[in-house]
């Protein structure tokens, strides 16, 4: 049977959550699972090493280990997820589905797991976000054709945003869509930074982007929380 759709999961000292997100992937033969190591000092490829999956080394950079997992990947779709993110049940058949009928990619609808009434907001803001303007975050896992994605040339190779980049590019080949289906999030650098100070950073990186500060400086400004 030939392989539907390859899930990459770009990690890096993730073995606090990644059994987790590992545990809650539906394995079969036409789904491929890798995971691209940043380089960890951990325990994170030794756990993800106990499921069926491929694991792949490379230099810690998640638009590089992205790039690379999607070159080495089988399936005919492919769905980056983040380490600390778990999909929704029959998310898989949904996706295939709309790349059927016509869809090149997309993304899902993010949910981030807590019960506070302020991550509502936040969920409602990044919805609204990508579904008026098509712009899409890497926590909520963005699919799209691999030949699509060949076709443009994959991320951008930088520090930060190239979920952001990348969306814009699929933006010119149109035809996307959000799903219904949700992938739920960790809110750890929301709980461990405090949200309002998360939130404010959020917006000082977007800006920043926006006016065309270099990723670099940027990524300064950016905690890679565990």
């Amino acid at each position: 049977m030939s392989i539907m759709i390859s899930i990459i999961v770009p990690v890096f000292n993730e073995a606090q959550i990644i059994k987790q997100t590992l545990d809650n992937l539906p394995f079969s033969d036409d789904i491929e699972v890798i995971v691209v190591d940043g380089g960890s000092n951990d325990n994170t490829v030794k756990i993800a090493s106990s499921y069926p999956v491929k694991i792949i080394k490379s230099d810690k950079k998640r638009s590089l280990q992205m790039n690379i997992g999607a070159k080495e990947a089988n399936g005919k779709i492919l769905l980056f997820l983040h380490a600390d993110c778990v999909l929704e049940n029959g998310t898989i058949s949904e996706i295939n589905k709309k790349i059927s009928s016509g869809a090149i990619g997309g993304c899902l609808t993010h949910k981030i797991n807590s019960i506070k009434t302020i991550y509502r907001f936040i969920e409602k803001s990044g919805d609204i976000r990508a579904r008026l303007f098509k712009v899409f975050y890497g926590d909520q896992a963005i699919f799209i054709e691999k030949k699509t994605f060949d076709e443009l040339n994959g991320f951008n190779d930088v520090e930060l945003f190239e979920d952001v980049l990348f969306s814009k590019k699929m933006n010119k080949k149109r035809d996307l869509t959000v799903l219904n289906k949700k992938v739920f999030s960790s809110a750890r650098r929301w709980e461990k930074q405090g949200i309002i100070k998360t939130t404010i950073i959020n917006w000082i990186l977007s800006i920043g982007f926006i006016i065309g500060i270099n990723p670099i400086k940027l990524k300064k400004l950016y905690l890679n929380i565990r």
